[in-house]
């Protein structure tokens, strides 16, 4: 461990780890034989909650968080999404990476004004979903609660409550301070029913031991997340765009990876370069595993043996920033040292 350690002296940064946490209202009767994550993508799911964060993005982290979780369990299971109704995963049974691609997908960045909010119809899309499954079905929805088209999203849950009484819907709660009505009805639904959980989304994303005791609640007995692969951002090996030359003023961080490299032998690490979204996926795959061999060439040329790394190119597939902005693709055309333990 103590090696790793010494890996953060540099000048770089630990990637995001998902993690979340709240207090949960009730305890499931039952476990699940199924289940489906309900995403709201209204208008108002895409503004900001606490500080710069988008509800949204606050979402994918709880949900993929979430999804590192579930037990290692045959479960049938769906992403769904409404305003507007949207199969992201169909129903099957489910793949844990699979769900994890699915969860990814969903967009960060929406237009917020002049998209209404049909949360009623939303849960109402649930029924020719849950028809395909049987069993005890537990229903995750995401949403700040906001409804102002169609029916009544409560009547709606009691209506489904009605036709299939072996479902459980459970609720992540993105509403803020100023979502009185939101709140009002997402706490509506949660007391339609005693197995329902509920649980502040902003809460989840801060607290892992929160976050294991809501999936508890719902699916029983929580696997483990996996520990989380130690990958680390150089920071200030943003490339230029469609280049991969390493310019002057990155050696000296690149340096002091090779002194830490040098100092531990036992430590092996793969070298991932990444792109922005502009350009083709092809020429985009291929940009970045020349970043990713400008890296490794740099660490061989100082006396790293080959043995010790690999190099991989992930082209635009990863990004961790916004492509909409130079901002964005500056902080994506990136390398980045994933360390092997």
């Amino acid at each position: 461990m103590k090696k790793f350690k010494m890996l953060k002296v540099m000048v770089l940064v630990l990637a995001l780890v998902f993690a979340a946490g709240s207090g949960m209202a009730r305890a499931v009767d039952k476990c699940p034989d199924n289940f489906v994550f309900l995403v709201d993508q209204s208008g108002s799911m895409y503004m900001h909650i606490v500080g710069s964060q988008v509800k949204m993005a606050i979402a994918k982290k709880v949900l993929l968080g979430i999804n590192d979780m579930i037990p290692d369990m045959r479960y049938n299971s769906a992403l769904q999404m409404f305003a507007p109704v949207q199969t992201v995963v169909p129903v099957g049974p489910y793949d844990r990476a699979a769900m994890a691609k699915g969860i990814k997908s969903i967009k960060e960045e929406q237009a917020i004004f002049g998209r209404l909010t049909p949360m009623g119809p939303g849960i109402m899309a649930l029924d020719p979903v849950l028809a395909k499954m049987s069993g005890n079905t537990a229903v995750i929805l995401v949403s700040d609660g906001m409804a102002n088209q169609g029916p009544d999203p409560v009547e709606e849950a009691r209506a489904i409550y009605s036709k299939y009484p072996n479902v459980c819907i459970h609720i992540i709660s993105l509403a803020d301070a100023s979502d009185k009505k939101g709140k009002e009805i997402l706490t509506a639904i949660n007391k339609m029913n005693t197995c329902s959980v509920m649980a502040e989304g902003v809460a989840l994303e801060c607290d892992a031991a929160a976050m294991e005791k809501f999936v508890s609640s719902i699916f029983c007995t929580p696997k483990k997340a996996a520990p989380k692969e130690e990958v680390i951002v150089l920071r200030g090996i943003n490339f230029d765009f469609d280049k991969s030359n390493i310019k002057p003023e990155f050696k000296p961080v690149l340096d002091e990876a090779v002194r830490i490299l040098m100092k531990n032998p036992d430590i092996r690490v793969t070298i991932e370069g990444h792109t922005d979204a502009m350009g083709s996926e092809a020429y985009n795959q291929k940009l970045s595993e020349r970043r990713a061999a400008a890296v490794y060439d740099y660490f061989l040329s100082k006396g790293v043996p080959s043995s010790r790394m690999r190099s991989v190119g992930y082209g635009e597939l990863r990004p961790i920033a916004t492509n909409a902005t130079e901002e964005g693709r500056a902080l994506n055309r990136r390398a980045e040292l994933k360390v092997e333990k």
